[in-house]
């Protein structure tokens, strides 16, 4: 997966609003709308579990995802696929 650039990490951390994309286990999509959404470092993306046992149970079952962060106002996004890790706590991630 190719770096975030300084222009996708600078929308992120202002946005925080992301719609994250996973797969239920009957093979329908889920889409949630997160307001944690936050650049953890140069490849990865991180958001809080509040209130999101489907999407949380979503991505243990199968972790394919993706997020999607929109400046509405400019009318730009960009749209982040990969792979999730459920972390269990902070001390997990290195926070």
């Amino acid at each position: 997966m190719p770096k975030l650039s300084d222009e996708m990490k600078q929308l992120v951390e202002r946005q925080r609003l992301g719609f994250i994309a996973t797969v239920c286990s009957d093979g329908t999509p889920n889409l949630s709308p997160k307001g944690t959404v936050c650049v953890l470092d140069d490849d990865h993306l991180i958001f809080a579990d509040i209130r999101s046992p489907g999407t949380v149970s979503n991505l243990r079952t199968n972790p394919n995802l993706e997020v999607n962060v929109v400046d509405h106002f400019v009318r730009k996004g960009f749209r982040f696929a990969g792979t999730a890790e459920v972390a269990r706590q902070a001390s997990q991630i290195g926070l």
